[in-house]
């Protein structure tokens, strides 16, 4: 009788923001999803002890000069199963933020990506800022800024070269707590950027309360800011209100050359997306790094 209350409650689940339905039925669909979901649940132990999990990293370039310029990167998780191949970010990120188990992959990504940090200064001379993502479930853990803080003295790098990205709707949750988290993690060095900035409901007069140093817009403005007037206004108006509050905005999901020319027309400083590369492999990205030291060295963002 348990089980079939655990089923009902999972199809009653479905019908969150669905309105075009008053009920949903347990099937085989959502049996094999449930064991799946369960599947990588049980394996994810394991699958960090076997290096199933691999980041990647996405360039970001600086496009406030004549020429656009390697200035950071951000650091993306790709799980590559032995029985099911690569598993999308899209599948097991949401699974393991439910369950809790997002902040044993947020460390794991925050270690590997504080080690690449330090790899490529060792190997370059350079050094080369990497975002990484931190969760809602991480913002409240009191020991965050604790754990981070050994992360980054553990691989010999600096709070300011591990940016923390942190979403908007993190804020809204519950903004004085995640303000005085953020402001905490501030005051130990480590640099904020707002990702997915437009994607929730925060109203801008929160902004003036909020403290970040970057503003990363959502990539649902970009999409069709070529085409659509209304888009490309809409985007103008909040790097202007960046402007006001004195940090750069980070435009990701740029696809094509026409967007890219257009947000730095609109004054935006800094772009990630395809147009320039897909995430990579740390043995593929370091190809970027060696055509930036040939072309015109970096600019951090």
């Amino acid at each position: 009788m348990e089980l079939h209350f655990d089923r009902a409650a999972l199809a009653c689940r479905k019908l969150r923001n669905t309105y075009s339905t008053c009920y949903n039925l347990y099937n085989s669909e959502l049996h094999d999803k449930e064991l799946f979901h369960e599947k990588l649940i049980n394996d994810m132990d394991k699958a960090l002890e076997e290096k199933q999990f691999r980041v990647y990293y996405q360039p970001k370039y600086n496009i406030t000069g004549d020429t656009p310029v390697l200035s950071s990167a951000e650091a993306l998780i790709r799980w590559f199963h032995p029985d099911h191949g690569m598993i999308s970010p899209g599948v097991f990120i949401p699974l393991f933020e439910n369950n809790g188990l997002i902040h044993k992959l947020d460390r794991f990504v925050w270690d590997q990506a504080a080690g690449q940090i330090r790899e490529w200064k060792d190997r370059f001379g350079i050094t080369l800022p990497i975002s990484v993502n931190v969760s809602r479930i991480d913002m409240f853990d009191p020991t965050l800024g604790e754990e981070l803080t050994e992360i980054v003295a553990n691989n010999g790098i600096t709070a300011a070269q591990l940016l923390l990205e942190i979403t908007e709707s993190a804020y809204t949750d519950n903004s004085q707590q995640i303000s005085a988290a953020v402001s905490a993690l501030r005051s130990a060095g480590f640099k904020i950027e707002m990702d997915d900035f437009g994607s929730g409901y925060s109203s801008l007069n929160m902004l003036t309360s909020l403290t970040f140093d970057a503003l990363k817009l959502d990539m649902a403005f970009i999409r069709n800011i070529c085409s659509d007037s209304k888009a490309a206004r809409l985007v103008g108006i909040i790097i202007e209100i960046a402007r006001l509050l004195e940090v750069p905005v980070i435009a990701e999901g740029v696809e094509h050359k026409e967007q890219m020319e257009l947000l730095k027309t609109l004054g935006c400083d800094v772009i990630q997306g395809y147009y320039f590369s897909k995430p990579l492999p740390p043995d593929e990205f370091v190809h970027l790094i060696e055509k930036q030291q040939k072309e015109n060295g970096y600019a951090y963002s």
